[in-house]
């Protein structure tokens, strides 16, 4: 995840209209049917969307190329307010504490990954929405059910790594490639455990418990995804599972030498998705808004400003890297909002259990 400083606001627009221009096709796939019609017009009525989340998605700079783009898209005039807010499950537990209190939504999308959108299902804090019914482009895969939320973003999941103190032959492929003995001591878990709860999900417990341990025994320390100068000043050699793959363009601006490679035995994607939550003001704008960045021209920005995308849209970065890992022989793990809602204890018991191995020095 990434923010854009105000310096690259111009450079960026500028990119944008080249996107444009070269994406023009991908503009034309979203056909103008009677029902996205109708969502225009209503939209054009709301006038302004307020919209609050942490640093990602290129933060107020990516708002505002994403609302230029949907006017000129559009041929209207709305405009879109950002305020920056809190990490994901914060920002979801704020909704649903408003929500609960019948307070207006401070934001009219809710932005989180898959186990966010878990915490949002259950607490019934959600509008459902007919995606595909404005956007031919939006499938059902890239819903949940009744349409609470759409999918914007995939991570795959890997390390993050020093290009300087891990030489092109040594890079990691698979998990037993971790322990190096060169790395002992050197390598970064992070403080959550990232990944190898829902890695047991999909592979099951008595599989992923002895990697949890040893990179817990061959650690140097715990850290938070997105803490790259750690690894770039070489106090870690790598951090061990991050918590996906973005842009390594944009891993090298933030402050290089650093790239990240995905674990193709540990192949697991985060998700990201807009919802609606309820009492949301401008229902119309927000559903516009949304589905414009899940169709491949808002896939095209966002993929710019923030390095990322979604795989089930083809055409992205996310799309090459998923289909690439698959023709390679890699699995890839998933689960949608809908299939850890049903295992959210199981789930709890993993990252617990986890996070205490990661701890045990």
């Amino acid at each position: 995840m990434f923010t854009i400083s105000r310096g690259r606001t111009c450079a960026l627009t500028s990119t944008v209209f080249l996107i444009a221009a070269t994406y023009a096709a991908d503009a034309q796939q979203i056909q103008r049917t009677p029902a996205l019609e109708k969502l225009v017009k209503d939209a054009q009525a709301e006038k302004t969307l307020n919209l609050s989340w942490g640093p990602s998605l290129g933060s107020a700079n990516g708002v505002k190329l994403l609302q230029d783009a949907i006017n000129k898209e559009f041929g209207i005039n709305i405009s879109v307010t950002y305020t920056p807010g809190p990490a994901m499950p914060q920002l979801a537990s704020r909704i649903i504490q408003e929500i609960d209190a019948g307070k207006t939504p401070s934001s009219d999308l809710v932005l989180g990954a898959e186990t966010t959108f878990t915490q949002l299902l259950r607490a019934k804090a959600l509008l459902p929405v007919r995606w595909s019914d404005y956007f031919n482009t939006i499938t059902p895969e890239m819903q949940t059910k009744d349409g609470m939320a759409v999918h914007i973003v995939t991570l795959v999941t890997g390390i993050h790594y020093n290009t300087e103190l891990i030489k092109a032959n040594e890079v990691p492929r698979k998990m037993a490639d971790i322990f190096n003995p060169k790395w002992k001591g050197r390598i970064a878990g992070t403080i959550y455990a990232a990944g190898f709860d829902r890695i047991a999900l999909s592979r099951g417990i008595d599989v992923i418990r002895p990697v949890v341990k040893k990179t817990g025994e061959w650690a140097g320390g715990l850290i938070r995804c997105g803490e790259n100068e750690r690894i770039a000043s070489g106090e870690f050699v790598m951090l061990f599972l991050d918590c996906g793959k973005t842009d390594d363009r944009l891993l090298v601006e933030k402050g290089g030498p650093l790239n990240q490679v995905v674990i193709e035995d540990a192949a697991l994607t985060t998700n990201w998705y807009w919802g609606l939550p309820k009492g949301v003001q401008r229902p119309n704008l927000a559903t516009l808004f949304a589905g414009y960045v899940a169709s491949p021209p808002g896939q095209k920005i966002i993929e710019t400003v923030a390095g990322a995308s979604s795989h089930f849209v083809p055409g992205t970065a996310a799309y090459k890297v998923v289909k690439d890992l698959q023709a390679k022989g890699a699995e890839i793990l998933t689960q949608t909002p809908d299939e850890l809602l049903v295992r959210e204890a199981e789930l709890d018991k993993y990252r617990n259990e986890f996070q205490q191995l990661l701890r045990q020095k």
